[in-house]
């Protein structure tokens, strides 16, 4: 409920305040609410629960779930954003697009808006997340649709801040002119005065001139989204600086429009735009938005592809109710085009139908063609929300929603109901009041979930015979066929309903898919992640979005991740564990594929990156540039100092036997700077970016994993110059991300990442992951002895965590797969070997008493010496995580574990461990059943040491039963 606000100031201010708001065509009631908007946030419509799954939208609930919202929005804020930055009749409150495309689709969604008119579905529709397309007849619509949804850069920002700067010298040359300067204004930029009929009518000179003037100006200053918003600047002004009695009242009444009042009026509705865009940045950042001119009649097809929209969100114009070329008559005029053209097309409007002799039966026939054209478009068991007012030709009503109901089911539509929504009283309009209507109608249609054909192009890299594997896998899984492994290297064509045609767009090894024959291309979220709308690579890219933040040894790629995940068959939503998540592959591809994840890992190092990974993605990218600008500035300058604070004084000696000292005060500054930020995931993310250098600056030789330092030591680095250069590329990273980040499926989920031991229940515990609760498991544990985490993050942990050496001992002990073991346990583990108390699979114990007698009296080093307590400390070690895996799993959800043999000397003789069946055989003895597994090849970096090398690794397979 509204209620009254008394402001009190002198006359002499109000009086000041009535002139600054004449100019800009603004009342004291929209100013005030100007006001109030800016200083509170809109409180975004959130009563209708969004779906999770495709499947919530196939279950026949929709009707029931929207019968119970409220659409009246009576007193509801609708100038949010930039919903109000252009008058325009008849247009919806932006809850009501906002609360249906909720309802009825998901993030990375298209929204389609036959009657696109001033853009308000597409503004929601950018704001809740999804793309859209937007089409109609009027083309001050797309101008208006782009500018909505426009970001406002730093460029464009400048090109309208000089602009301003130069009308504001023509408002000072105009000072004290007369007719004469009017006269010579119409004269010198008569190409851009327009062939109005009865031009002096309608315009002064003053008026006249100062609009020719400024097209020019807009024209010279101005290019690109910078252009559009100057010129619905220019838009908003020219009824108000015309004779036109008012935006609703189409009468000449002769204005007093002096000299340099439309220029001054036209600066503060710039400066009005400026500040409308400026408050809408963030939620426009990375827009996916295209506004297309074109007739709903006949152009639909060409704006879209068939069975490629998601979901149809309009409000068509009443029938016999509004003249939306009479509304924008002056404004389409002086913008360059012919508002007599739109109104031969306009359907629904009063002057054709007045001037053709038609009624209610044109309209019909007219709006049969749309939903047509929009059945074709709109993928199977989605929906369609036509917002209609019934009709009143010459007294007699007409049900709108009812005949289009009609006309919809003709077409092929599923009529599923209509909800009855009051209109406004003082709603504004041209019509008269015998012609408005008095309620509105969300008619609710859905194309029926029948099958559409399609053809599936496979990447275009050459795929390795297991990734043809998995294509197969996932594809089955997510509905599309059941597919052998030599078929899933060519374009597949088949014939697809829901769910399968919307998981299609989540699929790994696939690339693009068209519908219907249709030859425009529908991408998949994969190849747009990688390589956004560029023509088909040639090679994978593993470090898209945040996967490249710093090196880790050992984690398996991103694209084997995600199709894991696929081929698990698991929905949006479902929760996903890695209790070995190393650097954080699988929780970040549970953010960008719409599952909820948690990763558990030992190493603090693992965990941070892991963290910062994630985190940084659903931060708001303008506070990430704003954070990171505050660190480089400080670089700039390029002054270290000598302290250390930013480290622990009891590693103070080992820092310095690994760095030098200028870099180590170089180190420390960047340090300090980073931790005055008061956001924990910005310090996290920048802490790892400085991580991802810290080998290159130290004594350490960077080609070796172990410990060993550089044969020519450091004196000093470019530490400075090293960071910024590491930031820039991830930051470029993130931006590349951000602007496809719109055409991403389903939501994200923040992933709970902990350090712990996924070997004790208390680590499940701490992230609230309770027995029968996780949905599937991909994770690739350590391999047996293979590579020394921590050793080779030492420097980082050392330099960022402030842990000395002692602890860090401790750490790498007792990690799964550690190749550090002491005497004491060396020797009882034998012993349990040895009399068989060790409690593992038959067959592990005789592997491990095999190396354990061939070693035996050898002149074998400690390192092959140890090997058996090794492998019997690391094979219980899965055992127990397997085991608490197990308990957390629910009945029926799959594991999948990505594991490699290896080799070790037994006297002279190279003998195999083979890891992956031992580790099924754990599998098996926890309760787990086993499933066929799938080979895989991967290859090494060029690092030392590596003769021992995994090269073949493979997907074990598990399933609780």
């Amino acid at each position: 409920m509204k209620q009254r606000l008394v402001l009190e100031t002198t006359e002499q201010r109000k009086a000041a305040l009535a002139e600054r708001l004449d100019l800009r065509g603004e009342s004291f009631a929209d100013w005030i609410e100007g006001q109030i908007e800016n200083a509170v946030a809109p409180p975004f419509a959130g009563e209708i629960d969004e779906p999770v799954t495709i499947g919530e939208l196939l279950e026949g609930q929709v009707v029931e779930k929207l019968t119970h919202a409220d659409w009246a929005f009576t007193s509801a804020n609708t100038r949010y954003l930039t919903h109000d930055l252009h008058p325009y009749p008849a247009k919806f409150p932006p809850q009501i697009p906002g609360q249906l495309i909720a309802a009825l689709s998901f993030p990375g969604d298209l929204v389609f808006d036959p009657f696109g008119g001033s853009g308000t579905t597409a503004v929601e529709a950018v704001r809740l997340g999804r793309r859209t397309v937007s089409l109609d007849a009027n083309p001050l619509s797309a101008l208006l649709g782009r500018a909505k949804t426009a970001y406002l850069d730093a460029d464009m920002a400048a090109q309208l801040h000089s602009l301003e700067g130069v009308v504001e010298s023509h408002i000072a040359a105009a000072c004290g002119k007369g007719s004469d300067w009017s006269e010579g204004l119409l004269a010198t930029h008569s190409k851009y005065v327009p062939q109005i009929p009865n031009f002096e009518k309608w315009f002064c000179d003053a008026a006249g001139g100062e609009l020719a003037l400024l097209r020019h100006l807009i024209s010279k200053v101005t290019e690109g989204a910078a252009k559009d918003a100057a010129l619905v600047a220019l838009s908003r002004i020219v009824t108000r600086v015309s004779n036109q009695d008012s935006e609703t009242r189409y009468v000449s009444v002769a204005k007093e429009i002096p000299p340099g009042f439309t220029l001054r009026a036209y600066v503060e509705s710039l400066r009005f735009v400026s500040k409308k865009m400026e408050s809408a940045r963030r939620p426009m950042l990375g827009a996916s938005a295209e506004f297309v001119e074109g007739d709903a009649r006949t152009d639909i097809g060409h704006t879209v592809a068939p069975a490629s929209v998601d979901l149809i969100v309009t409000s068509p114009p009443y029938p016999n109710a509004t003249d939306y070329h009479l509304y924008h008559r002056f404004r389409l005029f002086w913008l360059g085009w012919d508002p007599r053209e739109l109104g031969a097309v306009e359907i629904g409007s009063h002057l054709k139908h007045q001037r053709n002799g038609t009624d209610f039966a044109e309209y019909e026939t007219e709006m049969a063609k749309v939903l047509t054209d929009c059945f074709e478009a709109l993928q199977p068991g989605r929906h369609a929300v036509f917002i209609v007012g019934d009709a009143v030709f010459k007294g007699e009503q007409f049900s709108t929603s009812g005949a289009l109901a009609d006309a919809a089911a003709k077409c092929g539509f599923e009529v599923l109901g209509t909800v009855n929504r009051p209109i406004h009283a003082t709603k504004r309009s041209f019509s008269k009041a015998a012609r408005r209507a008095r309620s509105e109608e969300l008619l609710i249609l859905r194309r029926p979930n029948a099958p559409v054909a399609v053809a599936i192009d496979a990447p275009a890299y050459k795929m390795w015979p297991f990734e043809r594997t998995l294509r197969a896998k996932e594809l089955s899984a997510l509905g599309v066929a059941d597919l052998k492994a030599p078929k899933a290297a060519k374009t597949i064509e088949t014939e697809l309903a829901q769910p399968a045609l919307w998981n299609l767009r989540r699929s790994t090894f696939s690339a693009q898919f068209c519908a219907e024959k249709d030859p425009r291309p529908q991408t998949v979220w994969q190849k747009v992640l990688e390589n956004g709308d560029a023509d088909a690579a040639t090679r994978k890219d593993p470090k898209y979005a945040t996967h490249g933040l710093h090196a880790y040894k050992g984690k398996f790629y991103p694209q084997l991740a995600k199709s894991l995940l696929n081929t698990s068959g698991v929905e949006c939503g479902a929760k996903v564990l890695d209790p070995y998540c190393g650097s954080g592959t699988v929780p970040l591809e549970c953010l960008l594929n719409g599952y909820q994840a948690f990763g558990f890992d030992m190493n603090p190092l693992a965990a941070k990156i892991a963290k910062a990974k994630s985190g940084i993605l659903l931060r708001d990218q303008e506070l990430i540039e704003l954070s990171a600008a505050s660190i480089t500035d400080m670089l700039k300058t390029g002054v270290g100092s000598d302290e250390l604070d930013q480290f622990p004084e009891n590693v103070h000696g080992e820092l310095l036997s690994w760095f030098p000292k200028p870099v180590l005060s170089k180190l420390n500054a960047i340090l300090a700077r980073i931790r005055l930020l008061g956001d924990e995931t910005l310090v996290d993310y920048f802490e790892v970016v400085l991580s991802s250098i810290i080998r290159e600056v130290s004594q350490q030789e960077p080609s070796d994993l172990r410990i060993r330092r550089r044969k020519e030591p450091l004196t000093d680095a470019p530490v400075f110059e090293l960071f910024s250069e590491r930031l820039a590329a991830q930051m470029l990273r993130l931006q590349k991300y951000r602007s496809v980040q719109a055409r991403q499926p389903g939501r994200r989920y923040l992933p709970r990442i902990e350090e712990g031991d996924s070997r004790n229940s208390e680590c499940f515990l701490k992230a609230c992951v309770g027995s029968a609760s996780i949905d599937c498991v991909v994770t690739s544990p350590p391999y047996a002895t293979a590579l020394p985490y921590i050793d080779t993050d030492r420097l980082s942990i050392l330099a960022l965590m402030g842990t000395p050496s002692n602890e860090r001992a401790v750490v790498e002990g007792s990690l799964t797969g550690s190749r550090e073991i002491k005497r004491k346990e060396r020797e009882e583990l034998e012993e349990q070997l040895n009399d068989g108390s060790v409690n593992l699979p038959h067959p592990i114990v005789r592997t491990l008493k095999g190396i354990l007698d061939g070693n035996r009296g050898s002149d074998a080093g400690f390192r092959r010496q140890n090997m058996p307590a090794l492998l019997s400390r690391y094979f219980t070690d899965i055992q127990k995580t397997l085991a608490q895996v197990h308990r957390v799993m629910k009945p029926g959800a799959k594991a999948f574990y990505v594991v490699g043999d290896s080799r070790t000397k037994v006297g002279d003789n190279w003998f195999a461990i083979p890891t992956c069946q031992h580790t099924r055989e754990i599998a098996a003895d926890v309760g787990f059943k086993v499933h066929p597994s799938i080979s895989i090849d991967v290859t090494t970096e060029r690092m030392l040491h590596l003769k021992n090398a995994i090269t073949e690794n493979d997907i074990l397979v598990f399933e609780r039963a």
